[in-house]
């Protein structure tokens, strides 16, 4: 969720502590803020999250209402590099068989999916427990199940989904975003990873564009967040094939009740689901 904005001046950073995780996160979404940061320092439950957004010169914040514990800071950043400077603080993901690193980290051998992120303007360094669950879910997908055809990645943030799914053997992967920093980004890393040829990156809201129409997915990856997950049920199950998977993420342990409610009430039910923290990654069938 880091916006790059290395080599551009005027970089300004707004960071808040609050216990209201969904609430600012909605708060955000409203805003349109879609690229941020969230880590709770200790991992505790009783801590507050600690939000960090980063804009492209100073923003306008009157339209952001935040939880009543929040109390916004906004600074200039000096002009320097430091989504890459971050990165090079984060360690490497390994669930096997897949390795998410950095391009200052050595790939592993020995039958590893490597998968190089670089510093982008969109979400998805594969640190996140949400992109971590789905990885984890597709990894034991893959042991049960021969390895899919057709995937799609809804809300692709950085391309880490898609293109995992193509490191697993997938030729025809469509990886759409409502950002289209997340979708240059997608191609970018796709490229970087040697998958360009087997995603196709665009930008889409949901299920809405063109190729879509008529087709049916092997797995469907969304990890976006519990709304919008609600309101595209109908059509994650009208583009699942018969025999098809979907994985669902981006939602808080308290969410997932609702969501799998819903999914129930069309047709489709829980096959597996992992927690990592406070959130719950899902894997449905019909």
């Amino acid at each position: 969720m880091l916006k790059n904005m290395a080599n551009k001046p005027d970089i300004w950073k707004l960071t808040f502590i609050t216990h209201e995780l969904a609430a600012a996160e909605a708060a955000l979404e409203a805003f349109g803020a879609t690229t941020y940061s969230t880590e709770r320092p200790e991992d505790l439950i009783d801590d507050p999250w600690l939000f960090s957004i980063y804009f492209d010169g100073k923003p306008q914040l009157d339209g952001l209402v935040l939880p009543d514990d929040a109390v916004p800071q906004l600074q200039c950043l000096p002009d320097t590099d430091w989504v890459s400077e971050s990165q090079q603080n984060l360690p490497p993901v390994a669930i096997a068989p897949f390795y998410l690193h950095g391009s200052h980290d050595a790939p592993l051998n020995g039958g590893w999916h490597n998968i190089e992120m670089q510093a982008g303007l969109a979400f998805g360094s594969g640190h996140h427990g949400t992109t971590q669950g789905c990885l984890v879910l597709f990894a034991e997908l893959l042991k049960r199940h021969p390895r899919p055809l057709h995937v799609a990645d809804i809300g692709c943030g950085s391309g880490v989904l898609a293109i995992a799914a193509a490191k697993a053997g997938c030729t025809d992967v469509l990886a759409s975003d409502m950002d289209p920093d997340a979708v240059a980004v997608t191609s970018d890393n796709a490229a970087l990873n040697q998958v360009a040829p087997h995603i196709r990156a665009f930008e889409a809201a949901g299920l809405a564009h063109p190729a879509y129409i008529e087709r049916r997915f092997d797995v469907i990856f969304a990890n976006i967040m519990a709304t919008p997950l609600i309101k595209l049920a109908a059509d994650f199950e009208a583009h699942l094939a018969p025999t098809g998977r979907l994985i669902l993420s981006g939602l808080l342990n308290e969410q997932a009740r609702s969501v799998k409610a819903r999914y129930r009430a069309c047709g489709l039910k829980v096959e597996h689901q992992h927690r990592i923290g406070e959130w719950t990654s899902l894997c449905l069938m019909r």
